[in-house]
């Protein structure tokens, strides 16, 4: 492979591992529906996925991880988020470059460790830690009535930030691509989440905005890969998303992906301890 083939493909996975996935077509139809979005979060994100993967690479890291997307997919959250949070000035250029360089650093400290289960932690808490010193100017987005098919195509997108049902409708189908499997229990995902939250008492346009539903359309496709979740593990993990997701956004801070990864954490810290008990059992 040329080093041409291995930067492209190593962007496009960079994409694609936002949503758990390595497959450079699904990449590829985040990356257009980014664009179709936005063409300034598009920008931000490539640029920031750029920064992140330069910067692994000065800080030695594995060139494995770096062409697996590893470092990309943070640094492209961040530089949506940063499109999402700040006006298109200077200011952002400046903000999404130091974003990227931190979420490369925690990715670099935390991924010997953790492994692929660091996830979404340097994207959050990077974000976190900018917003505590940067005042937060979210762009506006005009109100809309929203429906059903909305939430459903929302709880997608809202994972890249996306309010385009177009654009949604592309991150589905890249999802679609990489995984059926992931992609029906997603949608399950996305059914029970919202259920929940009208059970929670939460507004119908909160609702339907995909706000309570992103979380658990990631909980899905990382629980529905691993062999220990049942179905029940996964609802009750769906479940207890829009719980923290609830939570979080009561505390104030920005609630990305939080939920996500304290969730999977909590169910793979779970399913090892469970299994070890299990084995001890069988052996006494």
């Amino acid at each position: 492979m040329t080093a041409e083939y291995r930067f492209c493909r190593a962007l496009l996975l960079g994409f694609s591992q936002i949503m758990l996935h390595s497959n450079a077509l699904t990449g590829l139809l985040f990356l257009a529906a980014i664009a179709l979005n936005s063409l300034w979060m598009c920008l931000a994100a490539v640029g920031a996925s750029l920064v992140a993967n330069a910067a692994a690479l000065l800080l030695g890291a594995c060139r494995e991880h770096i062409e697996q997307g590893l470092y990309g997919y943070n640094g492209a959250l961040v530089g949506l988020a940063c499109a999402v949070y700040w006006p298109p000035d200077i200011d952002l250029v400046v903000i999404v470059a130091l974003a990227a360089l931190l979420s490369t650093l925690l990715v670099r400290l935390l991924i010997e460790p953790l492994g692929a289960q660091v996830f979404t932690t340097p994207f959050i808490l990077s974000i976190w830690l900018i917003t505590a010193f940067v005042g937060v100017e979210p762009v506006a987005v005009e109100p809309v009535s929203r429906t059903g098919l909305d939430n459903l195509l929302l709880g997608f997108g809202q994972v890249l930030f996306l309010h385009n049902p177009l654009s949604c409708l592309l991150v589905l189908l890249g999802v679609a691509v990489a995984s059926r499997r992931a992609f029906c229990w997603a949608a399950v995902a996305v059914v029970i989440s919202s259920g929940f939250a009208f059970l929670l008492g939460e507004a119908e346009k909160v609702v339907f905005s995909g706000f309570y539903a992103y979380n658990a359309v990631l909980v899905a496709m990382a629980l529905s890969n691993r062999r220990e979740s049942d179905a029940l593990t996964l609802i009750a993990a769906v479940l207890l998303s829009v719980v923290l997701t609830g939570w979080l956004e009561r505390t104030g801070v920005p609630v990305l992906t939080a939920p996500f990864v304290m969730v999977c954490w909590l169910a793979f810290s779970l399913s090892g301890r469970l299994g070890r008990w299990g084995q001890e059992r069988a052996q006494g």
